[in-house]
């Protein structure tokens, strides 16, 4: 999930003092009625929290990046079943090769292959790599990955936002 704040950082205040947990009220009417509900734990916690969440939960690390005047968080889940922890990438079990059939209501098997595995897994781990810097990761031409990305954009499972240059992936994958 992406969440972008158009105004950036309020009040001259910079990535670093936000991700050390420094903040400034921009609506302290809108401040003052969170914090009579309880809806506040503490000024400038959020972030903290946002990341001791996702550790907690063994998600992904949140991104956070500021551009253009703007604020982006990006949240990850774990939403690819064919990974596990302990196995080299590119192995899948017959069990979770179903699992995304079974959960996501498509009543076909998606059996995806080692590349397209690999492809995945770093796009989650950063979605605005290129498919040279895919090729580059993975060991493969960068010809064989745009074949493989075309195969997963056709069964749905990565989306292109934005510019080829500037733009990033999503990892549609549900489970």
């Amino acid at each position: 999930m992406e969440v972008t704040s158009p105004g950036g950082l309020y009040n001259g205040l910079t990535y670093e003092e936000v991700m050390n947990g420094h903040s400034k009220i921009r609506n302290k009417g809108i401040a003052n009625i969170f914090s009579q509900m309880g809806l506040v734990e503490a000024w400038g916690s959020g972030i903290k929290r946002i990341l001791n969440a996702a550790e907690e939960y063994g998600l992904p690390k949140p991104r956070f990046q500021e551009f253009d005047n703007m604020f982006r968080v990006e949240l990850f889940r774990n939403s690819f079943p064919m990974m596990e922890e302990n196995r080299d990438i590119g192995e899948a079990s017959e069990k979770h090769r179903r699992s995304i059939g079974e959960v996501s209501g498509i009543e076909k098997q998606i059996e995806l292959n080692d590349t397209q595995q690999k492809i995945i897994k770093l796009l989650l781990e950063d979605n605005q790599l290129s498919a040279i810097k895919l090729a580059d990761r993975i060991g493969i031409a960068s010809r064989n990955i745009e074949s493989n990305i075309k195969k997963l954009k056709e069964l749905g499972i990565l989306i292109r936002h934005g510019s080829p240059k500037n733009g990033y992936w999503e990892v549609t994958l549900i489970y």
